[in-house]
């Protein structure tokens, strides 16, 4: 059952909502969900029955907290129940000798954005947003999730979902985030191939409080920081989340075996060891702490020249796989483009409206993948590190105000909408 809340400043009556269908309930359909409940009816389409965020931990960078903290606080989202830990600092250090390579406090760099750097599991980000979207007490009209619903294809023209079961769902719009392996995207715009990076990672999640107490791994955990262990073609990322219950690990390796796209390869603690068994001694001894680990492909897809075909859209991985760092950002600034675009939509203008979604993200998420891959390590035998900092690419990573510039190109192209707060996201159609 549906329970709508009125909102005062809506400009947009109850006979021209359109009706939304998100296929996959991930962060990014989520998301999506929250910001697009106030305006129109959404159905989400989960291909799982239990519907539970997989994979270990995830960092959502200046410009994805932005949004966190205006459009999605605004729509019900809450960081404290999705049990964000806040960036304090940030190390670089040498593989072999722990020499730092780069530090600097996190301070002046939020200082510089005007926003937080968190942390967060996947679970708890992921649970969290579920909750907000399916809130009874949210804006607008409360969602349907549909769970055990696995698309076969997408029909375009028609903006028909059929699922495997033989079920149909008709939507005004389609969106179309149900991952790397996208069968939304596949079925509209051909084989979508996802591309190795020739690179691997381990994943797991220790507890914070086992590390403290060993003085060989306490050093981990004297501050909220992101440290990087930086090896020639080797990498290990770690930072704390779940509010500090654990330290989560991303250990790169180059790997030219083809594994399962998704979390959830189990490999043994000491594989895992062995492959950075010539790092500093401490590096054995905190990933020795690892109960169990997860290994999965490190996969991307080249750019595409457009994520809109008529009233369907992709977004998140479906639309934009990437390496390790942006990718969820990425996912909450298309969720937040959407909300922005399709504000006071009509089932006339829907596909000019997404022309300007187009406009917007082809060429941001475009970049982002190609940076991604300048940073991501490479196969070498040496023993130098050709050391690049990830401060090369930040800024155009961290200034990016989606909001901002998703009204600006709807008056570009002849929309009547303003931004009327800033810290809120509340827009209006003038």
């Amino acid at each position: 059952m549906c329970q709508t809340r009125p909102n005062p400043s809506a400009h947009n009556e109850m006979n021209t909502r359109l009706k939304v269908i998100i296929c996959g309930g991930g962060i990014a359909g989520f998301a999506t969900a929250l910001l697009l409940r106030e305006d129109h009816d959404v159905t989400i389409l989960e291909s799982s029955t239990l519907n539970q965020e997989l994979g270990a931990a995830i960092t959502l960078s200046m410009n994805a907290s932005r949004l966190l903290r205006s459009s999605l606080a605004r729509a019900g989202f809450d960081p404290v129940k999705a049990r964000y830990v806040e960036a304090e600092k940030f190390q670089e250090l040498h593989w072999q000798d722990l020499s730092v390579l780069l530090e600097w406090e996190m301070e002046m760099v939020t200082k510089k954005y005007n926003e937080p750097w968190w942390y967060f599991s996947r679970q708890d980000v992921h649970g969290e947003l579920k909750r907000a979207a399916l809130s009874m007490d949210g804006l607008g009209t409360t969602p349907h999730l549909e769970l055990g619903a696995q698309v076969e294809r997408v029909e375009i023209p028609g903006n028909i979902v059929h699922l495997k079961d033989g079920r149909t769902f008709a939507g005004d719009v389609i969106i179309g985030a149900d991952g790397i392996r996208t069968a939304t995207g596949n079925s509209v715009f051909g084989e979508m191939k996802s591309v190795s990076q020739g690179l691997s990672a381990y994943r797991c999640m220790i507890p914070s409080e086992r590390m403290r107490k060993d003085p060989d791994t306490a050093m981990l955990v004297d501050s909220a920081k992101v440290l990087m262990l930086i090896g020639p073609d080797r990498r290990i990322v770690a930072y704390p989340c779940s509010s500090w219950e654990f330290m989560n690990f991303v250990c790169i390796f180059p790997d030219d075996t083809e594994r399962r796209q998704q979390w959830g390869t189990n490999v043994t603690v000491e594989e895992m060891v062995e492959q950075f068994e010539d790092f500093h001694p401490s590096v054995a001894k905190f990933l020795g702490m690892a109960t169990d680990t997860g290994v999965w492909s490190l996969r991307d897809r080249n750019p595409l020249s457009t994520l809109v075909k008529g009233t369907f859209v992709l977004i998140g991985d479906a639309a934009h796989a990437m390496g390790p760092r942006q990718g969820g950002c990425q996912a909450i600034e298309d969720a937040e483009a959407l909300r922005v675009v399709l504000k006071g939509a009509t089932l006339e203008d829907v596909e000019r409206r997404l022309a300007v979604f187009d406009e917007l993200r082809v060429e941001r998420v475009r970049t982002v993948i190609e940076y991604t891959r300048e940073m991501a390590p490479k196969k070498t035998s040496e023993q130098r590190v050709n050391h690049k900092t990830t401060q090369t690419y930040s800024d155009y990573y961290w200034r990016y105000k989606m909001t901002q510039e998703a009204v600006e190109a709807m008056k570009k192209h002849g929309f009547a909408l303003n931004l009327i707060n800033p810290a809120t996201g509340e827009t209006i159609i003038s």
